[in-house]
């Protein structure tokens, strides 16, 4: 507040990076993947084509909301 900072803005900013992190690496998967016998590995490259496509949502979301 003493910076002068649009307080929802910074409440989104902090979401939107937590949402980026578990489009990198989602740890919620992993029983998931025990369950189906997979390795994290076996998703990665899906999880990288999910962050480049939430990619410019979330920055349009930042910027606009």
């Amino acid at each position: 507040m003493q910076l002068g900072a649009d307080i929802p803005r910074v409440a989104m900013a902090v979401i939107v990076g937590e949402s980026w992190t578990n489009a990198i690496q989602p740890i919620y998967a992993l029983p998931v993947l025990a369950i189906a016998g997979l390795h994290i590995r076996d998703i990665m490259g899906y999880c990288v084509i999910a962050l480049l496509t939430l990619a410019p949502i979330y920055l349009i979301a930042l910027i606009f909301f």
